[in-house]
């Protein structure tokens, strides 16, 4: 037969196995005090027959058998109801005591007596009156001085009563235990069950395509929230990718349909109206330059996706960025020139992050070269690195069009492009590419308005190590 699922959950299983566990320290607990009391208990029996025999040996040493027998007399009269004794002359005659003959045994002896024993002497019978079970059990010594029998006895019935009442209590209370053990185990496991079913539930639905779901927190920072926050951040990531890739895929379909028409269109007319060997080159090379600019497509998404797979981590060490920085915008300030622009810098020197330095300069590259190729000439674009609270801040600021509010999340999605730069060179990969490593490098970049123009901001996380050269937190505004 199958189990209810609370029986059969991890939080009832740990409960049952602590239950178990529980269980046997109680019953190892109760075991050594019955078997502790039981010892003492003895003991004291043990040392009360003992005392009396030595009173009857010193009464025998000292005044012969008359002696004793007026010793085990007088102890009989004055004797409590659970103390017994007897004297048996030398033809096996009894001559004191409160016990027939049929009881003697010498030496220690404990033993449940007969009803014949019992019936034979009326303060046995008293004695078993007294007993739930109507019976004596008699703990003895038994000894021969001279030519007469001597015996001391206890009845021990109530060590056997409370044994009987400790072995109860065990039994007892070991069962109790392991009832509120397994009840309070079905108890505890309710909650985490009924939590694993509504995460369970919320999974089924996400298999089924709800990639918005998220598992539910209870706000306990128990180790089920943990998992579950952790389940809700990957669920996240992968949302984020799924809707990349079906961006991506729409995009593709829809910018590189426009390249390859014109590939087609240009080799269709060369075939349908043959001109020459010079149209037929010509033609040749445009489709060249299609192929080319369809190939450089797809390798800038490959290396995207190469990026956002952390690839390249392993090659991370300590970088300068503020020297990264002051290279680049040596290299670009001709190409910016060249175009009509001015490029400027404000770095301070000595600025250390943690990354690839040739994926950083590729980053910075493809910012300066966004601004050069989409600001109209002349322009004003400014290359920034400071600091702020500590934490390194990278800007590419100019003063060209801007870009909307509505549009700046977007322009960093694969092959994104506002409707002004389709007529631009370029494939909508540049600023998908700077998001990919700025990600990678755990840094977080974001389009601001500059008031005229725009301004792109890197944010890193805090460096491996500053040389401040200014007062902390003095950031350079570019």
């Amino acid at each position: 037969m199958r189990l209810p699922e609370h029986l059969r959950s991890t939080s009832f299983r740990l409960a049952a196995v602590y239950a178990v566990l529980f269980v046997v320290s109680v019953l190892v607990i109760m075991g050594t005090t019955y078997v502790a009391a039981t010892a003492e208990m003895q003991s004291i029996i043990r040392s009360s027959v003992t005392q009396d025999l030595d009173a009857f040996r010193a009464a025998f040493q000292t005044g012969g058998a008359v002696a004793l027998r007026n010793s085990v007399q007088d102890r009989s009269e004055n004797a409590a109801d659970d103390r017994f004794y007897l004297l048996i002359g030398p033809q096996d005659a009894v001559l004191s005591g409160d016990l027939p003959r049929a009881a003697w045994i010498e030496g220690w002896a404990d033993r449940k007596l007969s009803g014949r024993i019992v019936d034979a002497s009326p303060d046995l019978k008293q004695a078993a009156a007294q007993n739930s079970d109507h019976e004596v059990r008699l703990f003895s010594q038994g000894e021969v001085m001279g030519g007469l029998k001597v015996m001391a006895g206890r009845n021990s019935h109530i060590l056997d009563e409370t044994q009987e009442i400790m072995v109860s209590a065990l039994l007892w209370g070991g069962l109790a235990t392991t009832l509120l053990a397994l009840v309070g185990g079905y108890l505890v496991s309710i909650g985490p069950t009924r939590r694993v079913d509504a995460i369970a539930a919320t999974t089924r639905h996400i298999v089924s395509g709800r990639l918005d779901l998220r598992l539910p927190v209870s706000g306990r920072r128990d180790e089920l929230d943990r998992l579950a926050a952790d389940i809700n951040e990957m669920l996240a990531r992968i949302e984020g990718l799924m809707e990349n890739l079906k961006q991506v895929s729409t995009d593709i379909a829809h910018d590189l349909r426009t390249p390859l028409a014109r590939l087609r269109q240009g080799l269709e007319a060369v075939r349908v109206r043959p001109s020459g060997m010079a149209a037929l080159e010509a033609a040749i090379d445009g489709a060249v330059a299609e192929t080319d600019a369809i190939i450089a497509t797809f390798n800038a998404l490959l290396r995207i996706s190469q990026i956002e797979a952390g690839a390249r981590r392993e090659r991370f060490g300590p970088v300068d960025l503020s020297a990264l920085a002051e290279r680049l915008v040596d290299v670009y300030g001709e190409v910016a020139a060249d175009e009509g622009h001015r490029l400027d810098a404000q770095i301070r020197p000595g600025i250390r992050v943690e990354g690839d330095a040739d994926l950083l300069t590729q980053m910075i590259a493809n910012l300066l070269e966004n601004a050069i190729n989409h600001v109209p000439a002349p322009g004003r674009i400014t290359l920034g690195l400071g600091t702020d609270e500590g934490t390194p801040v990278l800007d590419v600021a100019d003063d060209g069009p801007g870009i909307p509010e509505a549009e700046r999340k977007k322009v960093f999605r694969r092959l994104y492009r506002l409707d002004r730069s389709r007529t631009t060179p370029g494939s909508g990969l540049g600023l998908a590419l700077v998001a990919a490593i700025a990600e990678l490098h755990g840094a977080t970049v974001t389009a601001l308005d500059n008031a005229p123009g725009l301004r792109m901001r890197v944010t890193f996380a805090p460096p491996i190590r500053q040389a401040p050269t200014r007062a902390p937190g003095d950031y350079e505004t570019v």
